[in-house]
């Protein structure tokens, strides 16, 4: 990361450049297309390359014959308060073993996607942690509700 500094001394600006990676580790080794920051949201457009090869769920076997491509949009960790929105493409592969029952899968990222999550591991660890604090004061607001009549109020 490089940083400069420009300006007087009284009103100075520090720009950076630095790479989304360096930034945002879990996109290493994504192809970055996109990056457009909003004042209420950062979006980011990826895909994975397509000199990798995936190992089959089912077998295990390495492959990278592609049976297609598809978006999946990813939620993870706010950055500078403004939540971001990962729009990956992602592949589709065969399975090139040809015991193995699963005939195609798609490709994980590590850090970044899992099986039919729409949120990066990182940001449902967050939510667990705030469901789990949450879990107790909610549940004791709804135990004395439902321990009283109390018609029209929520639990």
């Amino acid at each position: 990361m490089i940083c400069h500094v420009e300006g007087a001394a009284a009103a100075r600006l520090l720009t950076c450049d630095a790479a989304v990676e360096e930034l945002l580790p879990q996109l290493v080794g994504l192809g970055i297309e996109r990056v457009d920051a909003s004042p209420v949201m950062l979006r980011i457009t990826a895909l994975t390359r397509n000199d990798v090869s995936q190992a089959c769920p089912g077998c295990g076997q390495k492959s990278d014959w592609t049976h297609s491509r598809y978006a999946r949009h990813v939620a993870d960790e706010a950055v500078g308060g403004r939540p971001v929105v990962i729009d990956l493409s992602v592949r589709r592969l065969y399975c090139e073993n040809p015991a193995c029952p699963r005939k195609t899968f798609v490709e994980q990222v590590d850090g970044l996607t899992e099986r039919y999550q729409r949120r990066t591991p990182a940001l449902r660890r967050i939510v667990e942690a705030v469901a789990v604090a949450l879990v107790g004061s909610a549940g004791a607001r709804c135990w004395r509700c439902c321990t009283r009549s109390c018609p029209g109020q929520r639990c």
